[in-house]
């Protein structure tokens, strides 16, 4: 065995300790020629940039702190060997290369601790004025992993209603925004993993339904255990759980549209997975007894990662079309133009800068009032390595009509998960509130104190595309969030679920008391 390829192979046990739980590092430390000698580092940045760039961009070597990159890379170089993450359709990737020249080039360039990110200011009382109420469940989880809030009308024409899901509890959960003294309630512990709802009339018996999405397992892996859940409104009130389909790979979230225009609710599902399978799927509708629902999976992308997939009408055809974020290495923003014969044309909105980036949620909306969608973007992911990120924030990405959409980054928020846009102060244009999740520092983050993290924010509108950062909360674990006016005085108002926190509530509501000015 050449020295190249046993260093490779090496790169496959490493995965495999991985995989166990255990962490290794090399048997021995490359040498480390004098940086900028003389044809050293251009060989090594080549070699660096023709081995990554075969399965996703090249990440430049200031995204990650100097220690993390030398177990990256031999994982990296491990999942490659064995065809891991190699983009289908691709050739297949270099095995016949020295790791431990690209682990040079990368702790060679990279820095010792990445930048302090940008600070927010201090919870100080602000334009908007809050009341905060907390929502307990009876005989609840004691650390609470709500991973899904929304405010739903449960009922047709309904006032709203607090919908959250516990993904680890195998939870979904409602309550009385108005009351919440009265807690939570179980609507269904036949979920054993949900993470994603959506209210809507399945069957269109004139009760509201819920979707669910259903991961499976709570830890990541590239298994089948994804369904969709539905959970149907019964005469009485109570919900009757209906697996709708199963055998999926992690399922993050579930969207109903009738996309073939037969009258009938498809579902679109994002099946995140996680190395090795994953994609896209559209569940077509040939149900003809609801009490024997039937749904036909057709894979529509086979890339991992896939987050959320709202559904919109993008080019004004009358046709319902969607935009997926995929998270993992591609690190994208697609629009799928539906053409009316039972495809979808994809066209990249954004294409993040490097596979680090962390993507976490998007929404759309017209955040700048010129009568066209455009997509709100949050990427503040942490959880691979627990580090503060600078680049990790919020992002508008314009529709000026063409694609690529115009990226405008509106603020830096490390572990930021999700962004709403909302007229929060009531002067008459979008404001912006997101929440994150910042659980604790390894080695190699920022010496900044992660107590004064923010956890949940707003972003106010001063001007067309002009923001100011406000800060509502530090410390706390928030992974999704949502906005409605739940008691029709006007002020839109915050909902966000507890993840992993110390406090016993699992959600939230900030109460918009309206604006001092």
């Amino acid at each position: 065995m050449t020295r190249r390829r046993a260093r490779v192979a090496t790169a496959i046990g490493i995965v495999t300790l991985f995989a166990a739980g255990l962490r290794s590092g090399r048997s021995q430390e490359a040498p480390r020629p004098v940086p900028g000698a003389p044809g050293t580092m251009p060989a090594e940045e080549a070699l660096a940039r023709h081995v990554c760039s075969q399965c996703h961009l090249f990440p430049p070597p200031d995204v990650l702190p100097r220690k993390s990159w030398g177990s990256i890379a031999y994982e990296m170089a491990g999942l490659a060997i064995g065809g891991i993450g190699v983009p289908k359709g691709a050739p297949p990737p270099t095995v016949d290369f020295d790791v431990d020249r690209v682990v040079h080039y990368y702790e060679t360039h990279a820095p010792r601790v990445l930048p302090t990110p940008e600070p927010w200011p201090a919870p100080v009382p602000g334009p908007v004025r809050f009341a905060r109420h907390a929502f307990r469940l009876v005989q609840g989880p004691a650390a609470p992993t709500v991973a899904n809030v929304a405010f739903w009308s449960l009922e047709p024409k309904g006032p709203l209603r607090i919908v959250a899901a516990d993904m680890v509890a195998g939870l979904v959960l409602e309550g009385d925004p108005a009351r919440p003294e009265a807690g939570l309630r179980r609507l269904s512990t036949g979920v054993p993993n949900p993470c994603h709802t959506q209210a809507i009339d399945l069957d269109k018996d004139g009760r509201i339904d819920l979707l669910v999405a259903d991961l499976g397992d709570v830890p990541p892996g590239d298994h089948l255990k994804g369904s969709v859940v539905w959970l149907r409104r019964l005469a009485d009130g109570s919900y009757k759980p209906f697996t709708l389909a199963s055998g999926l790979p992690r399922v993050a979230d579930v969207e109903a549209a009738d996309f073939d225009g037969d009258g009938r609710l498809d579902l679109l599902v994002a099946a995140f997975g996680w190395r090795e399978v994953g994609g896209i799927y559209l569940l077509e509708n040939r149900t003809t007894d609801w009490d024997h629902p039937v749904f036909v999976k057709r894979e529509l992308d086979t890339r991992q990662g896939a987050i959320h997939v709202p559904v919109a009408d993008l080019n004004g055809d009358g046709r319902p079309d969607f935009v997926a974020l995929f998270a993992q290495h591609y690190e994208t923003v697609v629009a799928f133009l539906n053409d009316g014969k039972g495809g979808f044309r994809t066209e990249t909105i954004d294409q993040a800068p490097h596979p680090a980036w962390g993507s976490s949620g998007i929404s759309l909306v017209d955040l700048d009032g010129d009568g066209d969608l455009d997509v709100l973007v949050t990427n503040g992911d942490m959880l691979d390595d627990f580090l503060l990120k600078p680049y990790h924030g919020i992002r508008w990405l314009e529709n000026r009509g063409r694609f690529p959409f115009v990226p405008h980054q509106l603020a830096t928020l490390p572990g930021v998960h999700r962004a709403r846009a909302v007229d929060l102060d009531g002067d008459g244009d979008l404001d912006i509130v997101a929440c994150g999740y910042v659980q604790f520092s390894v080695e190699g983050s920022p010496p900044s104190a992660f107590a004064n993290q923010p956890s949940l924010v707003w972003l106010e509108q001063t001007s067309p595309g002009t923001f100011v950062r406000h800060t509502l909360e530090l410390a706390g674990h928030h992974v999704s969030l949502d906005v409605g006016d739940y008691n029709g005085d006007g002020h839109p108002d915050i909902l966000v679920g507890n993840f992993r926190s110390e406090s016993p509530a699992m959600v939230e509501i900030w109460e918009n008391l309206g604006s001092k000015r």
